[in-house]
């Protein structure tokens, strides 16, 4: 028996407990009319951590991917919680690095690193788990999706996926190592994007057009992306003429970067990107949502968006 497809693994896995209808980066309940939210995410050194990164970047990295599915609601996290399971390559060393990184990231997000768990093994692994707080009506839950919104991305994509390419390809592989786990969770900018009229919004680790894919599978809505507004960082350029890869793969089908997709109503648009101007957030406008399929104009015609971004197993 082999695992190849992640999101059928997921669905089985989900069939033995009670999970909501409704998927989105954390789970939540509510206590005393406040929304409480909770995530978890592992990583391994195998899947996860190029050669040669330093265990304090690593650190760094594990933190972010935790934080991030707090901050794709909305939502400010609290406290954090991890569990080391580890192997017999590391030393006392890589582990109080590794600590080390994860506390200068909890620290500069005003959350607590409340405890956790630590084990042997033949292999190493780090799984944390994340607690945040949020108000209803600034929850960017996916289900307030609706036909007709339009669609945004902060900052720029692609930069981790350019990366991606040149170090499997042995190019400048420490700088590129550095670059695919050097990201930030979003927390100002989704909460700010949510109180001035966020609808739904995702984190996009496993790429654009793996989001796009989740939510047409989820929700049944697709999305119209026009190519050419899309802010593919300057690095996607380079790579794509590098490899002979086009640009909208290079930035949308192989994720990492951990900005936020997410969509604001047509009518909210003049305000909203004038507020965010003034907060200094860097939006992009790509699309719509639509009923059709998930498509692509790329200056002459609509094509229907074929990938699905990263897919562990694959």
């Amino acid at each position: 028996m082999s695992l190849k497809d992640e999101r059928k693994i997921i669905k089985n896995i989900m069939k033995n407990g009670k999970v909501s209808e409704y998927p989105d980066d954390c789970s939540w309940t509510v206590v005393n009319e406040k929304y409480i939210f909770t995530t978890t995410d592992s990583i391994t050194p195998e899947t996860h951590i190029p050669d040669g990164v330093k265990p304090y970047d690593a650190g760094r990295f594990f933190a972010s991917v935790n934080l991030s599915d707090i901050a794709a609601m909305g939502a400010k996290p609290l406290s954090f919680m991890a569990a080391f399971v580890l192997g017999p390559e590391l030393d006392d060393d890589y582990v109080d690095d590794f600590s080390k990184g994860i506390g200068d990231v909890l620290k500069k997000y005003e959350t607590e690193y409340i405890g956790g768990d630590t084990k042997p093994g033949k292999s190493t692994s780090f799984s944390g788990f994340c607690l945040g707080t949020g108000m209803e009506e600034r929850t960017m839950f996916r289900r307030r999706i609706g036909e007709g919104q339009i669609v945004c991305v902060t900052n720029e994509i692609g930069r981790v996926g350019a990366s991606y390419l040149d170090y499997v390809n042995g190019v400048n592989m420490d700088e590129s190592g550095f670059n695919i786990i050097n990201i930030e969770p979003r927390i100002r900018e989704a909460m700010s994007i949510g109180e001035n009229g966020g609808m739904f919004m995702m984190d996009m680790s496993d790429g654009l057009f793996g989001c796009l894919s989740q939510m047409k599978n989820d929700y049944g809505l697709g999305f119209r992306i026009v190519e050419s507004e899309l802010p593919f960082d300057a690095s996607v350029k380079n790579v794509s003429e590098r490899y002979g890869i086009s640009q909208t793969e290079v930035g949308c089908n192989i994720g990492g970067d951990y900005e936020l997709l997410f969509t604001i109503e047509n009518e909210n648009f003049s305000s909203f990107s004038q507020k965010m101007r003034e907060l200094g957030i860097s939006v992009s406008y790509i699309g719509d949502v639509w009923k059709g399929d998930n498509m692509i104009f790329n200056g002459e015609n609509w094509l229907k968006i074929e990938g699905k971004g990263w897919e562990h197993f694959k």
